[in-house]
């Protein structure tokens, strides 16, 4: 019998993090107008103040990591609350799927249409550039049917391990971060269908496994032989799942503590390089960002009540939609401004980027209201063995 859990799991919070992050992604972006920026003719405390600038705008890029663990802790949640109602791993594994794919197609089908459509105008110099001051964007037919097979299944950053060539080619740029998500969700899937009553077990079982594979890779200069597949990530993604358990499943203080005692080394060891990643410093943001959700978890109700948290809210609900479309907004936005005129530095900083961002934004308030509302799963209420209902997220 399994226990009952030790509060609601529903963290409100995590709606205020998920519009943080993602608003982090879509400034990262949007600051393509500067993040390549040559300040060497600049002197004295302006030369810093660009410096600052650029550092904090590339920075920003640890959105992504803090969603990986925003992700654990969710997955972590629909996961125990599928095995308490009984309902199987299949349910669980098809409400990822509604969840995920239809709206990502639609956006994809959006990114073909925009550049595929500006191409044909003669205008690919809003989507392609010079790669000075946004990120640049892939003709569809810059692909063959093999990476657009990845990319319509979501495999594409893990596809040339297992079939090549050609190389790795993630058409909308910001699916290399849903390629990680959909293996997290299968490795959950099929531990949901081992092993539901020893889950927490197998989950740090395969946390183990994933991280000594990618400390042995690296070691041994093999670690290109695993590059793209989910034991590269998945410490991020597990440090959610962490949380999740030390905030809601009974368990001794003791092994509470240990959970916060392994989110603190694993900061430790991220800000020394250890299980380094492509977004430098993201294992020791993921660590702090655990830590952080631990000791705020007593301040969820009266935080959700803050006034000034509902924008960030408003966006966390839609984050989804913001990370699948702001990058055509940005790049397409920021090199258009910067044909009107906008070439100084600090007419992108404090007009272009601003501009572009709020642009990106209601694009994918749109898209949210068009598209992935319909794509919604409805909540599952997990009941303990009093039949008392928990809602999970």
């Amino acid at each position: 019998m399994l226990l009952p859990l030790e509060r609601n799991p529903r963290y409100q919070l995590l709606d205020v993090w998920r519009g943080l992050a993602c608003l982090m992604v879509v400034l990262h972006h949007a600051g393509f107008a500067v993040l390549l920026e040559n300040g060497s003719r600049a002197g004295g405390w302006e030369a810093w103040l660009r410096w600052a600038t650029v550092s904090l705008l590339w920075r920003m890029n640890l959105g992504v990591a803090l969603f990986f663990v925003i992700s654990g802790y969710c997955i972590g949640a629909s996961v125990d609350a599928t095995r308490r109602r009984g309902l199987g791993s299949l349910a669980f594994l098809g409400r990822r799927i509604w969840r995920i794919y239809p709206p990502y197609w639609a956006a994809l089908l959006g990114f073909v249409a925009l550049i595929g459509g500006l191409n044909a105008l003669g205008l690919e110099r809003l989507t392609h550039g010079d790669g000075a001051h946004a990120l640049q964007l892939d003709a569809p037919t810059a692909l063959n049917a093999t990476q657009w097979v990845g990319n319509l299944t979501l495999t594409e950053e893990w596809r040339p391990l297992v079939w090549h060539p050609p190389e790795r080619r993630v058409f909308t740029r910001v699916a290399w971060s849903l390629c990680y998500e959909e293996q997290f969700y299968f490795v959950c899937f099929c531990i949901l269908l081992i092993a539901p009553r020893r889950l927490y077990g197998a989950l740090a079982v395969v946390t183990v496994c994933a991280v000594l594979l990618r400390v042995v890779a690296a070691d041994i200069g093999r670690y290109s032989q695993i590059e793209g597949a989910f034991p590269t990530l998945w410490h991020e993604f597990a440090v959610g799942l962490a949380v999740y358990w030390r905030l809601n499943v009974p368990a001794s203080v003791g092994a509470k503590r240990g959970v916060e005692l392994g989110l603190a080394l694993l900061a430790v060891a991220g800000a020394f390089g250890g299980l380094s990643t492509p977004v430098p410093y993201s294992t020791a943001a993921t660590g702090l960002f655990g830590l952080a959700l631990i000791a705020l978890r007593g301040w969820d109700e009266r935080a959700i009540a803050l006034g000034w948290l509902r924008p960030l809210r408003a966006c966390g609900k839609r984050c989804y939609s913001i990370y699948l479309v702001h990058l055509p907004v940005c790049t397409v936005g920021n090199l258009w401004l910067h044909e009107q005129g906008l070439t100084g530095f600090w007419m992108r900083v404090l007009v272009m980027i601003p501009v572009v961002s709020a642009a990106s934004v209601a694009v994918s308030w749109l898209f949210f209201w068009g598209v992935e509302r319909h794509f919604l799963n409805p909540p599952i209420v997990a009941r303990d063995p009093l039949g008392k209902p928990r809602q999970t997220l």
